[in-house]
């Protein structure tokens, strides 16, 4: 693939590679990576423990993503102004302080769900809000791609975590496992937020950043953003539910469900390899078919494993092209303020969808509506990415 690449992209994945593996490790190690790929990996122990619904154990997850819409706008837009070395380093020492609180939680839900919302808060700067910032700025040529390479951290999180925590659940139990998160979060985020360096500040007397570039792209992102969010999340989760409900073993509906982890993986390399070569909305729009093949696929009584592999195509698309599209749309010494706002709204819609998924299920007694209703309103969200039109003029980057 290196081959193909053109000379100018080439020169900038040999300059900045290692800014772009202390990103994919930032990202991995932070609130989107082990934080959110280990919550299933509480469910069984607490439920043993206190009692507690599965339901009110998931719910960690919308608190998580909660605390996402709330700071993403936040941090990015303070790292517009300040850069983003500072609001990393505060957050790589913040959120292991939150994991050692989280630790310490009794029976008592309400704390539960309460912890897990400031740990979200406490990990603001390991998201992609500033992380995506920074890549944009020092990359032009290779940009989709290198964004493609930084978002990899969460995939191999989605991988490595429950692979490597789950023997610690099983022998030490949950909290020993949260104190395992918090010193991994720290070890690994911490130096590479000290990586980054200071480049990336605005220059004294340079115009000021920092606002929500409001044109119709990025508004119109703001809707693509929240319908992805909702409809691709409340996909994957139920999607194990799904296949038991027809039949399959829940053993080997994990497995399948494991396939949209590696898809996610390859659909991130992918895809922002094409960003760098065609234009990138038509891209995303081709692959942004594939849930809409998946739901009618798991509606009509399909293959379950291409059904599968095809979300994770679209869940590894849709962080990558909204942090794509933010900097082609969007002033760069914007891009923190504007991304904040799309990653939040996307986030707000995952913490949603799994849950009106779920309600629709208990109204309806299936997920025929949801499915049927999700190939519509993902027809809609190829439709408006495919008319977003020409990229904003906007060569502003700094050198690693």
């Amino acid at each position: 693939m290196a081959l193909t690449l053109a000379p100018e992209a080439r020169a900038e994945l040999a300059r900045g590679w290692p800014l772009v593996l202390a990103a994919a490790l930032a990202i991995g190690v932070g609130t989107m990576g082990i934080g959110f790929y280990s919550l299933g990996l509480f469910v069984q122990p607490l439920q043993a423990e206190y009692g507690w619904s599965r339901a009110a154990v998931s719910g960690a997850a919308t608190f998580q993503q909660l605390g996402i819409f709330l700071s993403a706008p936040l941090v990015g837009w303070l790292a517009d102004r300040w850069g983003a070395r500072p609001i990393a380093v505060a957050s790589f020492i913040a959120t292991p302080l939150a994991l050692l609180a989280l630790s310490r939680t009794g029976d008592s839900v309400f704390a539960w769900q309460a912890l897990w919302l400031a740990v979200s808060l406490a990990g603001a700067g390991t998201t992609p809000a500033i992380w995506a910032r920074i890549i944009s700025l020092r990359f032009e040529h290779a940009r989709g791609l290198a964004l493609g390479l930084m978002l990899m951290g969460t995939g191999t999180a989605a991988m490595l975590a429950p692979a490597l925590l789950g023997p610690v659940f099983a022998a030490s139990g949950w909290r020993t496992a949260v104190f395992a998160m918090a010193a991994v979060t720290l070890l690994i985020g911490l130096p590479a937020s000290l990586l980054v360096g200071t480049s990336d500040r605005p220059a004294p007397g340079a115009k000021a950043g920092g606002r929500f570039e409001v044109n119709r792209q990025t508004s119109v992102l703001l809707v693509i953003a929240f319908l992805l969010g909702l409809i691709v999340a409340g996909l994957i989760v139920h999607l194990v539910p799904m296949l038991v409900d027809r039949g399959m073993a829940a053993s080997a509906a994990a497995q399948v469900a494991a396939g949209v982890g590696v898809a996610v993986l390859i659909s991130r390399l992918v895809v922002g390899y094409l960003f760098d070569r065609f234009h990138a909305p038509y891209v995303a729009a081709i692959f942004l078919l594939s849930p809409v093949v998946a739901a009618l696929l798991l509606w009509g009584g399909g293959p379950v494993v291409p059904a599968a592999l095809m979300l994770g195509l679209a869940a590894g698309a849709e962080v990558d092209m909204l942090a794509y599209f933010t900097g082609r749309y969007a002033a760069l010494p914007n891009y923190g303020a504007t991304y904040g706002g799309v990653l939040g709204i996307f986030c707000l819609g995952a913490g949603l969808g799994p849950m009106l998924f779920g309600k629709a299920y208990d109204a309806l007694g299936g997920y025929d509506a949801a499915l049927l209703s999700s190939a519509g309103v993902l027809l809609v969200v190829v439709v408006l990415i495919a008319t977003l039109g020409a990229y904003h003029t906007d060569k502003t980057t700094i050198n690693p």
